[in-house]
């Protein structure tokens, strides 16, 4: 007996992907045989049977519905489908169909239902942002270098903008001291805001900013303070309002399973008195918030000068969230628009949800973003299944799989098609205020620069370090990393997400693995035509609400061409919000080959190209297209 469920087709399934909790959920399967019994059988930690109604005969094919509520509380539910025909059972399974004797619980072979908080909702105002990222220290510097505050003599201080980065080992512990600093600061920043105005940002990331020994500050010294090679709370409020003015918003990196070994709660070294500081002080305030152990403390993935914390001890919580004066809000206060937290991974979910509950407490807007690497809906850490995307925790999360994805397709990796059968797993996971929400990402600080890996340039893993900062691509490798980035630059302004880019790819900076994807921004030498595509590609977004609000449908994908249709239509967005309505048409062409194609769509009208200013008109439901090779263009109505 064949069965045939397609969890993508509103036929099957309906409504599509993740959904509220008490909403109703409508399942349809077809078999090729009439079954003596039909059932879904739904699993979370218990099973349930639930029996198919027959919905009649067509064309042969026997059709089965139900109609399941879904729980009253968020979770993650499993489903696939058993059918009977004299006395033999059969399986219909998202990983393999027809007959089977057994089938275990397996998320791997069922189809998964992200069960919803009915209420949760993340700020509007994210979801049409352009993000871009900034590592503080790298980008631009507002005075001499040897007028650099809060200088230590373990510091390395570049004098020239333009030099390698260092790698050093660490004075005081194992690993790399990263205590080179080039003097990046705030007030760099705020002078460079003109420019991330005409790029058509409108929320910026910084990397850590908080008093810290290193120059990635990922290991803070006291939350309270702004770094002060950085600057001072002064200037950080003025870059809040500086950019706000200019429809900026600014968010943070929030660190908070671990300190650093160098800081005023564990006071490793002295630096911070004598006698005071969790490891110099049994009697410290902070005492309680290490993992003590023989020989020594915890520290996060063995590194010394980064001691874990106890995130659910009362009075760490207290001082990071709960108190009126707690870390997390008096940085909104001073005019953050929201927090992205390092390592979520690292978090109880517990201390998120705290998180989150006090942070839309002081002010809703504000937008919680969460450092994983994988599918955020079904990801266990520890042992355990987290939740982070059921609408008690995160508003949205880093988009890993979709850089991976992207530079899997634009390098040939995967077809067109594989491509899509990933990018649709996300969008069937993630509920879609999440989705509408995720910071999709091509590079960031933890990644090789996403130009070098488009540009299929072998990289010699054991090169020396010199040779590593050294490294750049020849001129065929180069020539050809443009070109792919600017399909990949396109996918990432017109996709589903926030776009997020990291500081410096939009003039083709390249750069290996830490810390030499944290170079200094390279403001004497900018590749203008990449950085004009860019611009041009943010102000695309930036002019068309169904670019960043409206509906997604995949419309062809077929070796190495892709295209998508982003659609408002009625005066209102997916989340039913007030939006210009809208049409675009987007084609990607990866190969070093012209094509003709032809595509399916429902829409008569004529559609003009962005780029090209190319117009194309429907004839019987289908349009044909000249997809010119590393090609691709916006068909907009």
């Amino acid at each position: 007996m064949k069965i045939y469920h397609n969890s993508r087709n509103l036929e099957y399934r309906n409504p599509f992907g993740a959904a509220p909790t008490e909403s109703v959920v409508c399942f349809k399967v077809k078999t090729d045989t009439l079954p003596d019994g039909m059932w879904l059988r739904l699993w979370q930690d218990a099973d349930v049977l639930v029996p198919m109604s027959y919905a009649g005969e067509r064309k042969g094919e026997f059709l089965f519905s139900a109609e399941v509520t879904m729980p009253q509380e968020p979770c993650l539910l499993w489903y696939y489908f058993v059918a009977e025909k004299d006395g033999r059972k059969y399986f219909c399974c998202s990983a393999s169909g027809g007959e089977s004797e057994t089938l275990t619980y397996s998320s791997e072979k069922s189809w998964q239902i992200t069960v919803f908080r009915k209420d949760f909702k993340t700020p509007e105002w994210f979801k049409k942002s352009v993000m871009y990222q900034i590592f503080p220290d790298r980008f631009f510097r507002k005075n001499d270098a040897f007028e650099i505050d809060g200088r230590k003599n373990e510091y390395i201080i570049h004098e020239d903008w333009y030099e390698p980065v260092f790698f050093n080992k660490h004075p005081f512990e194992d690993g790399p001291a990263c205590n080179d600093f080039y003097g990046g600061n705030l007030r760099g920043i705020i002078e460079k805001l003109p420019y991330l105005e005409e790029l058509g940002i409108s929320v910026i990331y910084l990397n850590p900013i908080f008093e810290a020994f290193s120059n990635h500050r990922y290991d803070t010294g006291d939350y309270s303070k702004i770094d002060p090679i950085l600057g001072t709370l002064k200037d950080f409020e003025e870059l809040c309002q500086k950019s706000e003015e200019k429809g900026i918003r600014i968010i943070l990196d929030g660190v908070f399973s671990h300190t650093g070994s160098d800081s005023i709660y564990f006071n490793k070294y002295g630096n911070y008195g004598e006698n005071s500081g969790a490891y110099r002080d049994e009697n410290s305030p902070f005492r309680h918030w290490f993992q003590w152990c023989e020989g020594g403390y915890n520290s996060w993935w063995g590194c010394s000068n980064l001691p874990n914390v106890i995130e659910t001890e009362p009075t760490y919580i207290d001082y990071i969230l709960r108190n009126d004066d707690a870390i997390i809000k008096k940085w909104l206060r001073a005019g953050a628009f929201g927090w992205r937290l390092d390592v979520a991974d690292e978090l109880p979910d517990e201390f998120i949800k705290i998180l989150r509950r006090e942070v839309k407490s002081e002010n809703p807007e504000a937008v919680v973003i969460g450092e994983v690497w994988e599918d955020a809906s079904n990801k266990e850490s520890y042992g355990k299944r987290r939740e982070y995307l059921l609408g008690e925790e995160l508003d949205s999360v880093m988009n890993y799989p979709f850089k991976d994805n992207v530079i899997a397709f634009l390098t040939e990796s995967i077809d067109a098609k594989e491509f899509s059968e990933r990018l649709m797993t996300l969008s069937e996971h993630y509920p879609a205020e999440s989705l509408y929400s995720t910071m999709n990402l091509l590079g960031t600080h933890d990644t090789v620069r996403v130009k070098n890996l488009l540009s299929g340039q072998h990289i010699d893993q054991n090169m020396s370090r010199d040779e590593k900062a050294q490294f750049r691509l020849d001129g065929k490798s180069e020539s050809l990393a443009i070109k792919r980035l600017r399909l990949a630059a396109f996918i990432q302004l017109t996709f589903v997400g926030i776009p997020c880019i990291y500081y410096g790819d939009e003039i083709g900076m390249q750069g290996l693995s830490d810390p030499f994807n944290r170079m200094p921004y390279t403001w004497r030498c900018v590749d203008n035509e990449l950085l004009e595509h860019y611009k041009a590609l943010t102000k695309m977004r930036n002019s068309n609400d169904c670019l960043k609000t409206g509906s997604f449908d995949i419309v062809y994908a077929r070796d190495g061409v892709f295209a998508y249709v982003r659609k408002i239509h009625g005066g209102k967005d997916v989340f039913g919000n007030p939006a210009k309505d809208g049409y675009a048409l987007c084609v990607i062409n990866r190969s070093s080959r012209d094509c003709h194609i032809e595509i399916d769509i429902l829409c008569d009208k004529k559609l003009r190209g962005v780029m090209s200013g190319d117009e194309i008109c429907a004839e019987n439901g289908k349009v044909k297209i000249f997809a010119k090779a590393f090609g691709a263009e916006a068909y907009i109505d």
